[in-house]
């Protein structure tokens, strides 16, 4: 499906770059840290990133992983800005990284869309690309709302979230996945778990009989594997109909306002053959 906003995305990124004198070294912490810093246009700053992030994987240094950086390599790159997540990267690394005396920015945990770019937005004013984000942002929600406005759904689908294999690991009411949910019309099967993610039983998932399973896909323990082993439950609506989906986890689990259009329009699309 077309997506107006990576047309709009892709001029952004090639228009005069004035990034902030102030940081010109910067390492990142998580994969939607380093996604934010390309849309916003300051790659060239960027002088370290993790192993789970792909933008950047053939030119930028590898400083380890989100729970575990290397501290002696990123000290050797004498960063000037640290920018890490509360949610993925540990405390005790933060804590440890300011006691050496950097500079480190923490990006808040979003529970929905909105607050994705919020983030983006506070992040963008500490680089000084403020006008950016704003075009980034603004275009973001023209599309989401374009894709909503293509749905007549009478009936909401239930929706499984798989995000992790052993043990299966969902996605809970506080998490920003329930916005995937809301902007394609379909509904979370564990909307009523007040958390972010949780620990569920086959039979359970059995008992609630989801309409689609989405699987995704870090690379870890869910795989095209992981399909073939749902395939034994026929009792399952999602099962019996083939709509057992596999979505890579960095389409919808890096969230910026840009990765998350591209996420609803991918679900979307899956959901809604006739449509899109």
């Amino acid at each position: 499906m077309r997506i107006i906003v990576y047309i709009i995305a892709f001029l952004f990124l090639f228009a005069d770059i004035a990034c902030t004198e102030e940081y010109r070294r910067i390492i990142s912490l998580a994969p939607s840290i380093t996604e934010s810093l390309y849309e916003l246009g300051v790659e060239q700053f960027v002088k370290g990133i993790t192993i789970y992030c792909s933008k950047g994987m053939t030119e930028k240094e590898i400083i380890g992983t989100l729970l575990e950086p290397d501290i002696e390599k990123i000290a050797l790159l004498n960063p000037d800005l640290i920018i890490s997540t509360k949610e993925g990267n540990s405390k005790a690394v933060i804590e440890q990284l300011k006691r050496f005396g950097f500079e480190v920015y923490v990006v808040e945990t979003a529970k929905n869309f909105n607050e994705i770019c919020v983030n983006y937005y506070n992040l963008a004013k500490k680089l000084d690309r403020k006008k950016e984000a704003e075009k980034i942002i603004n275009a973001a929600k023209h599309s989401i709302e374009e894709v909503y406005g293509k749905i007549n759904a009478l009936n909401r689908l239930k929706v499984f979230w798989e995000i992790g294999a052993r043990p299966l690991y969902t996605a809970g009411k506080q998490s920003f996945v329930n916005d995937y949910n809301y902007y394609t019309k379909t509904v979370n099967l564990y909307k009523d778990a007040d958390m972010r993610y949780l620990a569920v039983n086959i039979e359970d998932i059995i008992k609630r009989n989801p309409d689609i399973i989405v699987l995704v896909n870090a690379g870890v323990d869910i795989n095209s594997e992981e399909i073939r082993n749902w395939n034994k439950y026929k009792m399952i609506k999602a099962v019996r109909n083939s709509k057992v989906i596999m979505i890579y986890a960095g389409d919808i689990f890096t969230p910026t306002p840009l990765t998350f259009v591209k996420g609803v329009a991918i679900l979307a699309k899956v959901i809604y053959e006739d449509v899109f």
